[in-house]
């Protein structure tokens, strides 16, 4: 049942960003060919105050700002109207656990942020005055190929720091959720509420970390005294713990105490 949730999430998220994601490519590719590249000593590049060019990386930059808001919004009102709105009444009535909901709209919001920042460096990418040749050099790929095998470590570095980005990401999103719920438990002014329970959280993990700072026991000051893979792994278990209560006092609220009056 969790995939028929993930599939209808993904749907909604499609409909969502089925052209601001084409469009920033486009848009991208098409600066690569409307702004006046030229060298300054072989070495540096300078854009040209061209009005042409003036307009199409403002559009650039308007469709990057329109789609980090979209994104936004849509993390938001996936978990609000889905599980806390008018969705709500049939959302729950679904044969599924609560848990299963809130992680259908936690791994939604993570695919939309991986997806958001991969648009963001092709589009970047595709700007950039590059020869295109260049990127079928076999000799360039070769000695990225030989320095990675030099430095096995290098690729289980960039793994392991990015699942420590998702992971950080997921802690946000589930503070977000558990404030929502919390606000939600309120007759009225259920997003005040929710501003007021998320700044209420944040509050309480700083007063969680001052004393355990006062006690010599400063988790990232731990962690960051180990070496190697075992920080990185650290750093992420010290993500997960935050965000794994989070994520089970959501779905206890939802289980609970939830009021969709």
């Amino acid at each position: 049942m969790l995939f028929k949730l993930l599939k209808y999430d993904f749907r909604s998220m499609w409909k969502q960003f089925s052209i601001i994601w084409p469009a920033a490519l486009i848009i991208g590719l098409i600066n690569r060919f409307t702004l006046p590249f030229s060298s300054d000593s072989g070495a540096n590049w300078v854009v040209s105050q061209e009005w042409m060019s003036i307009i199409s990386i403002t559009l650039f930059f308007g469709v990057m700002f329109s789609m980090f808001v979209a994104s936004v919004v849509f993390v938001l009102t996936r978990f609000y109207r889905g599980l806390l709105g008018d969705e709500g009444y049939l959302m729950h009535t679904l044969p599924v656990h609560p848990w299963q909901l809130v992680l259908s709209k936690l791994l939604c919001a993570l695919v939309v942020t991986v997806v958001n920042t991969v648009v963001a460096v092709l589009a970047l990418f595709l700007m950039m005055p590059l020869k295109w040749s260049d990127l079928f050099d076999l000799d360039f790929w070769k000695m990225i190929v030989q320095g990675l095998m030099e430095q096995p470590d290098s690729i289980l570095y960039l793994v392991e720091f990015l699942v420590m980005i998702l992971v950080f990401f997921a802690m946000v999103f589930t503070s977000v959720y558990l404030s929502m719920a919390i606000g939600h438990l309120f007759h009225r002014h259920r997003v005040l509420m929710s501003v007021v329970a998320y700044m209420g959280l944040d509050i309480v993990g700083s007063l969680i970390l001052n004393v355990l700072d006062r006690l010599s026991l400063y988790p990232m000051s731990w962690a960051l005294k180990l070496d190697g893979h075992r920080s990185l792994w650290a750093g992420i278990a010290l993500l997960l713990i935050p965000t794994v209560l989070m994520f089970l006092g959501t779905s206890y609220i939802l289980k609970n105490k939830l009021n969709l009056e």
